[in-house]
């Protein structure tokens, strides 16, 4: 955390100010959608080899190989993407926007 955090201009206090994570938030949930759509459809290899080591089994074995192979990469893309959009949200919030409320006193302000 490069930045201080500032006092409420109502309450004078820097104890109970919190950065207004709104686009952090949307970052982690976007970047989430995201990667989990690149992931699984990443995943296609993955789901093709999943099918045919699965088909040991006739046809139960094949669909939960596809689907497993699917699944876990979309998975992965979905923890990728959002840990991504997460530091980008809150660097948008931090950096650009600074919006921080006080919880003591409820006080919304911009620094």
């Amino acid at each position: 955390m490069d930045k201080e955090i500032p006092k409420c201009p109502s309450c004078e206090s820097s104890a109970f100010v919190v950065l207004v994570n709104t686009t952090q938030k949307a970052g982690t949930a976007a970047g989430g959608v995201a990667g989990g759509c690149a992931g699984y459809y990443g995943a296609s290899s993955g789901a093709a080899t999943g099918g045919v080591i699965g088909s040991v089994v006739p046809v139960f074995g094949t669909c939960l190989g596809v689907l497993a192979g699917g699944l876990a990469g979309a998975l992965a893309g979905f923890f990728a993407g959002s840990a991504v959009g997460n530091q980008v949200g809150e660097h948008i919030d931090r950096h650009v926007i600074c919006k921080y409320r006080c919880n003591r006193c409820g006080t919304e302000f911009e620094i």
